[in-house]
């Protein structure tokens, strides 16, 4: 990457930084106010909202950042958005027909009432997600930190407050859904106007010249969210709610900074790629100069990871020192994740979907096969995720290799 990439990059990891900083620091409140219970219920919430949000766009909102002119990139944006509505009100009905009984499955009756958060979660996930590639398209990296500062700050304050008044059991999930609604606003008031001439090309064009979207990455997608539900379910159902709280809570805290970093640096290299894609440039310099980069910040998390049931119980107290543990065994995944996550938009912009798609499958049984097994077994958790993180990590470092030898062909 250019030293300009470069800044572009140290914009987006600032707010990516200072947003994590507050969460950081808002966890020690959270570990005291909630239980490890609602952290894993909180986690099963979230994940249902990624799968559905994950259909919710039919995967166009990657398309904003490939066409030539702005005018059809915002028709992209309306198309995504368009294919949103009809998802949500679906969303919205199977709520009203099924909401108890997802309820019950989950344990808590006093969650009833929440179900209904469901829909609202999706609809400002999809807007969200597809806004945030329209600013990435116009380069508003300043815009995009200060949403994500926005967003984390209000989450924090509004799941502490919650909890403080007795709203334990949803109170992580409100808060959540508060801090989207503000970042959704922001992203809205400040979206870059101007798209230039009316775009000649209709909605149903557009549809048809991405279709491979849809076709081929939304079930590559759609696995990969199928997977974080059925491994946060089969977790709770071997281990009990406690082991799921800490496991979510040990990604919340050690994967979630990496996954930032990740996708700060993967917003500026998808930019970058698919200009160098259609100008002929040169694509392995730029994924070979971003995965250096990467190597320099995962060392010292490999480091600290190393202390992190002890971290965990000094600043978190020590019912949370299980999930320091588990961190500590996820690390070599976690680290893996960041390295190969900016550039796995590459297979889009140069055509390989389907080898992506591929490889999806083998990660999708190397996360949630381990679990069934030692499920099956009856091994204890952290032999069961240490397998995880092994047969994760083996794939994804071969999907690293494959990554780098296409940045090579640029096909």
């Amino acid at each position: 990457m250019s030293q300009g990439a470069w800044r572009q990059v140290l914009t987006l990891l600032g707010g990516a930084g200072l947003a994590q900083a507050i969460a950081l620091a808002a966890s020690p409140l959270l570990t005291r106010l909630y239980a490890p219970e609602h952290f894993g219920v909180f986690a099963l919430f979230a994940s249902l909202v990624t799968l559905i949000a994950t259909v919710a766009t039919g995967r166009y909102e990657l398309a904003v950042i490939l066409p030539a002119s702005d005018a059809e990139a915002w028709q992209v944006v309306k198309l995504a958005l368009l294919i949103a509505l009809p998802v949500t009100a679906l969303t919205l009905l199977a709520v009203a027909l099924g909401g108890n009984a997802l309820v019950e499955h989950v344990g808590d009756a006093r969650l009833a009432v929440w179900a209904w958060l469901l829909p609202v979660a999706v609809l400002l996930t999809a807007l969200i997600n597809t806004l945030t590639v329209w600013a990435n398209r116009r380069q508003a990296y300043g815009a995009l930190a200060v949403n994500r500062v926005a967003q984390s700050g209000v989450t924090a304050a509004a799941s502490v407050g919650l909890g403080a008044a007795g709203w334990a059991s949803p109170g992580l999930m409100l808060g959540s859904v508060i801090g989207q609604a503000g970042a959704a606003w922001l992203l809205v008031s400040r979206r870059p106007r101007g798209q230039g001439e009316a775009a000649q090309t209709t909605l149903a064009e557009l549809a048809q010249r991405y279709r491979d979207f849809p076709r081929i990455n939304l079930p590559h997608a759609l696995l990969d969210a199928a997977q974080a539900s059925v491994v946060l379910a089969l977790l709770g159902a071997a281990y009990g709610g406690a082991v799921l709280g800490w496991y979510a809570f040990a990604l919340r805290i050690a994967r979630t900074p990496l996954a930032m970093i990740g996708s700060s640096v993967g917003q500026v290299f998808q930019q970058r790629a698919a200009r160098l894609a259609e100008s002929g440039g040169d694509l392995a310099e730029l994924s070979r100069h971003t995965t250096q980069r990467l190597l320099l910040i995962a060392a010292p998390f490999g480091v600290a990871v190393v202390w992190a049931p002890e971290l965990f119980a000094w600043v978190f107290g020590d019912n949370w020192s299980d999930a320091g543990l588990y961190a500590r065994v996820l690390a070599p995944w976690m680290i893996l994740s960041l390295l190969t996550s900016p550039m796995s938009q590459l297979p889009l912009i140069v055509g390989r979907q389907g080898g992506a798609f591929a490889f999806g499958v083998v990660y999708q049984l190397a996360m949630v096969l381990p679990l069934a097994l030692g499920w099956a077994l009856a091994w204890p958790v952290l032999h069961t995720l240490t397998l995880q993180s092994a047969a994760a990590s083996a794939v994804l470092l071969a999907y690293g290799v494959w990554l780098q030898r296409l940045a090579r062909s640029g096909r």
